[in-house]
């Protein structure tokens, strides 16, 4: 489906998993089918995903976060421009605590602004 280092756009990423276009982690049917993340707001993705506050976004990490399977990862390169990472799967999340600071010290981002941190193996 995906080839590692190639890049696609969201449209075809959306044609092959479905989700949203638009959603960081979209999901179809309550499901995460993909992760798409920015480098700016997940330094070290695609191995911490770094979820924020917003309702939506705090859904769609609690969502990834219950994920049992493998996940295609993104990251995005430049403006429609997703370079596939691998597929992934969640082997932690993190709402606070020592582990929970260590994945989101150094992001650039406070805590206050994370609702979960995930860490990730291919």
């Amino acid at each position: 489906m995906f080839s590692i280092g190639q890049t696609y756009t969201r449209d075809e990423i959306y044609a092959a998993v479905g989700g949203s276009k638009q959603a960081y982690i979209p999901t179809k049917n309550g499901c995460v089918v993909a992760i798409c993340v920015r480098t700016d707001l997940n330094p070290r993705a695609p191995r911490e995903i770094l979820c924020g506050t917003g309702p939506i976004i705090a859904k769609a990490g609690r969502a990834l976060a219950s994920t049992t399977g493998k996940v295609p990862v993104f990251v995005k390169q430049a403006v429609n421009e997703w370079e596939y990472a691998g597929l992934y799967r969640v082997v932690g999340a993190h709402t606070s605590g020592t582990r929970f600071h260590a994945l989101v010290s150094g992001s650039g981002r406070s805590p206050r602004d994370i609702s979960i941190a995930i860490e990730m193996a291919p």
